[in-house]
């Protein structure tokens, strides 16, 4: 993202798997654009910043599901609007299978 200062804690990878958020008026589907231990980015439509809203990610070993603060908006030219969400609940399992994604694929350069 041009002119933002990247200060994440933590590693991003490509992720790529269908994911749903649940909205005000029922459920967002979109896309875990990409994954990291301590949130995503949902791309597929925007909830207001601050919110907290449940999230699944489809990953291969399962559904996770976490609850997350949206942080920021983003509109990529060619695929869309989206957003940045910290995790803020999720289960150890989960995270772990989160974990495990992250330490198998390729990271998004900063």
């Amino acid at each position: 993202m041009p002119g933002k200062i990247n200060n994440r804690r933590n590693v991003r990878v490509f992720c790529n798997v269908p994911a749903r958020v649940e909205g005000p008026r029922g459920p967002i589907r979109g896309t875990c654009r990409n994954l990291s231990v301590g949130g995503l980015f949902f791309l597929g439509g925007v909830l207001p910043v601050g919110k907290t809203a449940d999230f699944t990610i489809e990953l291969p070993q399962g559904k996770v599901q976490a609850q997350g603060e949206v942080r920021y908006h983003y509109e990529y030219p060619n695929e869309g609007q989206g957003m940045g969400v910290k995790f803020v609940r999720i289960t150890q399992e989960h995270l772990e299978w989160v974990t495990r994604w992250v330490e198998t694929h390729e990271p998004v350069p900063s």
